[in-house]
């Protein structure tokens, strides 16, 4: 019981540790203006939910909705164990008392994402109850109780396995899962939903029995801890300077082929350097999926003619901002690097080339967002949301570069 009271005290300090760490750079972002972008987000949400909850197209994708919106919630499970690479010697010893300190890190995670999903379920609750709702409320309620609880353990038992490919593999196959079960209880009657979820249920345990695992996984808890905390970084260099994480590499070969195309000559040196660093670092991954959920999202507000066609506007100008807050750090990334004191590059063609990086990322980014919500617009015979869309964007694209050029001429008389 003593080891027990010392383990959840070294939790609680790491976690306030932690917390007086980064509330510094909050009051920062806070101070940029990020808050008043993102009261402006929720401000256009609710304005856009509201009227769609009173004007419920007869041809919505009730179903797909929910099973994306939930399937997202339910399937994300971090884990917060405050975890740092000198534990495998401090630690390790003690693995059979971690017991305690793990049961914090889970109720600490877990009761935030069952609250994220709540208020996700009762957004979506009123959509629901105007299609067919096949189910009652207070059953769905309980079928997304539990899937949350599985996609926990779930979640714990994939951070247990030895093999990545395995863990990766069944990950995949947990969101899978999740989603097709959300679509029985979503598309089907009771019983039809229960033998189904039943069946999914005997297999997902089958499966999580088979693959090797560690009993204690240190190493993967501490490698998603230091991404965790890279993460917030990355956010808050957004904002302002802040010290300096080991970056990760991810191949990404499906935009890597894109460096081929830029010419190995000297006066392409920075314009191949930061092409290379959007696309291989975490900044890259996040611009992606951010692309991927605002084409979606736009496009279903688009189909439906949402608010006149101007949901798909709205939509199209908030992932078109947030992509262009997450591009912003791209100046960022070598700022402090040596070798730019080292090797013989042309450091005054530097500003110029990120622009132009910058610029190409933006404007393909733009283009495609407002392709997914023109041309369901333009099937619908509706033209003027998509001219106001391009609009703004072309405003936005022209004002853009000069802009980051003050900021990075700022940054340059500093350094």
């Amino acid at each position: 019981m003593d080891n027990d009271r010392t383990l959840g005290a070294l939790w609680h300090r790491r976690g306030k540790a932690f917390r007086e760490e980064t509330f510094p750079y909050f009051r920062y972002m806070g101070q940029s203006g990020f808050p008043a972008f993102m009261s402006l987000f929720v401000i256009s949400s609710a304005i856009g939910y509201i009227g769609l909850i009173r004007n419920m197209p007869a041809d919505f994708p009730f179903a797909a909705v929910g099973i994306i919106a939930l399937t997202l919630v339910l399937c994300w499970s971090p884990l917060r164990t405050w975890l740092a690479a000198g534990d495998t010697v401090f630690l390790m010893p003690r693995e059979a008392e971690m017991n305690g300190y793990l049961r914090l890190s889970f109720r600490y995670t877990t009761i935030g994402c069952s609250v994220l999903a709540a208020i996700v379920f009762l957004l979506y609750l009123p959509i629901y109850s105007q299609g067919p709702a096949l189910n009652g409320a207070w059953m769905l309620a309980a079928v997304a109780a539990g899937l949350k609880a599985a996609n926990v353990w779930g979640a714990w038992k994939e951070r247990q396995m030895s093999w990545p490919g395995m863990r990766r593999l069944l990950r995949a196959l947990r969101w899978a899962l999740t989603a097709l079960t959300l679509a029985a209880w979503l598309t089907s009657v009771l019983w039809h939903a229960a033998v189904f979820t039943l069946l999914l249920g005997v297999l997902y345990m089958m499966l999580y029995r088979l693959p090797s695992k560690h009993r204690f996984p240190w190493e993967r808890l501490i490698d998603e801890e230091a991404r965790t905390r890279k993460r917030y970084y990355a956010f808050f260099g957004l904002f302002i300077d802040v010290p300096t994480l080991p970056s990760s590499i991810a191949k990404r070969s499906y935009l890597t082929w894109l460096l081929r195309m830029i010419r190995y000559t000297n006066r392409h040196t920075f314009v191949f350097l930061y092409s290379a660093s959007l696309m291989r670092t975490e900044m890259g991954g996040i611009i992606v999926r951010l692309l991927f959920l605002g084409c979606l999202i736009t496009y279903w507000f688009a189909e439906a003619v949402s608010l006149s066609g101007y949901g798909s506007v709205i939509s199209f100008a908030v992932f078109m901002g947030l992509i262009a807050v997450q591009l912003g750090g791209l100046r960022h990334v070598h700022r402090y690097s040596v070798w730019k004191h080292v090797y013989p590059l042309p450091e005054k063609q530097r500003i110029d080339q990120s622009l132009k990086v910058d610029r190409f990322a933006m404007l393909l980014c733009t283009a495609l967002l407002w392709l997914f919500a023109a041309l369901p617009l333009a099937l619908s015979g509706v033209y003027m949301p998509s001219i106001v869309a391009a609009a703004l964007a072309a405003v936005y694209l022209m004002i853009r570069p000069g802009r980051l050029r003050k900021k990075l001429a700022l940054e340059e008389e500093e350094d």
